[in-house]
């Protein structure tokens, strides 16, 4: 096994995690403004008021089965998860709705990671907590949950888009949203929180004033380009260094990336249905009719669509990872040579905190790109082959 697949598997197992003593409060307030130093002092005594309950919760509701339950769960609310199952929108005609589900996460993700480096607020504390986690979150922020912010904004925003039955969307955010208190990653505050983000993130991208911003984004010039890239570096920037050497940064990175590279393929490449309207996936049942020149009716087979979908993904997929690994291969080595100054502060310690700027450029072209492949690239090739990527004319 190699070092990078060992570590892989190291982080997907579900591990406890106790944390050394908090730095005192007296080293926030050397850090920070005076007036974030005085909201993390509100946020953490909640975090020690809900420690104790959290504790209680769990010495009694806890059990290995809940434990595996809820911990792997968990990663139905992470990035990773994102990049694996929303290719699933526009690999299969759904096309303005995965869009607007890229935007609602980006909104959600940036809001989320600009309040945890702005107020710096810890996690529960352990002990008295015991914290059940897999991969890396706990080295983030506590306040607010992003986990809750992109489950309720993805619950509410396919709740008010799709047909599906409301409690699939229901029991998917309280899972979540719960299991955060339950593996002792998140107080009742966070979670609060991150669910106004995501209801406000829903909110928001359903404001006219957006979609007539997502009209000039599709329809506008050369300039389009320019300012989206510009006005999402400069967000980044605007997003406050932390106290504390943390990764909540990269949440805002990556999910914004991702639909910055999805509104940038759509101004490239125009909309899905102009480009794949005569070319419907094989075992769909519908057949056009030259005679008519419409769309009929035919009898469907399953085990073709079902085929063609299964390869339709494994594709895809691959394609986005060979992609990650390439990119940033090659981004690492070239900002080596060119790399732009990084960002740094005096933080609690007296340790520096960095925020490398050659990083962050690279992880925006990696995703960026991934959102370019996925959204529009990949089908457009899945189009072209006649494997097509909607099931109906």
């Amino acid at each position: 096994m190699t070092d990078g697949t060992k570590h892989l598997v190291d982080e997907l197992l579900p591990r406890a995690e106790t944390i050394e003593q908090q730095p005192p409060p007296v080293e926030y307030d050397e850090h920070l403004p005076r007036w974030r130093a005085r909201m993390r002092s509100v946020l953490v005594k909640a975090v020690e008021r809900e420690s104790r309950f959290i504790a209680q919760i769990q010495e009694r509701a806890r059990t290995p089965l809940l434990d595996a339950y809820f911990t792997y769960s968990s990663i139905l609310g992470t990035d990773s998860f994102f990049i694996l199952s929303l290719p699933v929108f526009f690999f299969f005609g759904h096309d303005d709705l995965g869009r607007g589900l890229l935007l609602v996460l980006a909104l959600g993700g940036y809001a989320s990671s600009f309040l945890k480096d702005l107020f710096c607020s810890p996690r529960p504390f352990s002990p008295p907590v015991t914290r059940l986690t897999v991969m890396n979150h706990h080295l983030e922020y506590g306040f607010p949950s992003t986990h809750t912010t992109h489950s309720s904004s993805i619950a509410l925003y396919l709740l008010l888009n799709t047909v599906f039955p409301y409690y699939y969307y229901c029991v998917y955010a309280c899972t979540i949203i719960f299991g955060r208190v339950y593996l002792g990653m998140h107080t009742f505050t966070d979670c609060a929180a991150g669910l106004a983000l995501g209801a406000l993130a829903v909110g928001i991208h359903g404001l006219p004033l957006i979609q007539r911003w997502e009209s000039w984004v599709f329809q506008g010039g050369a300039e389009v380009p320019l300012v989206l890239v510009a006005g999402f570096w400069t967000l980044l920037e605007l997003v406050p260094m932390p106290a504390d050497a943390c990764p909540c940064f990269d949440d805002a990175v990556l999910s914004g990336a991702v639909a910055l590279g999805s509104l940038l393929g759509r101004w490239a490449l125009g909309a899905r249905d102009a480009r794949g309207k005569d070319v419907i996936m094989p075992g769909s049942g519908w057949a056009f009719s030259s005679g008519d020149h419409e769309w009929v009716r035919i009898p469907g087979d399953a085990v073709t669509w079902w085929s063609l979908a299964a390869v339709k993904m494994v594709v895809g997929i691959v394609l986005v990872f060979l992609w990650r690994m390439i990119a940033k291969f090659v981004l690492k080595r070239l900002l080596r040579v060119i790399s732009p100054p990084s960002r740094q502060k005096l933080g609690v310690g007296n340790k520096i905190i960095y925020r490398h700027r050659s990083d962050t450029l690279t992880k925006v072209i990696v995703y960026a790109g991934v959102a370019i492949l996925c959204c529009d690239v990949i089908p457009d090739v899945f189009v072209s082959l006649g494997l097509g990527v909607k099931s109906w004319p």
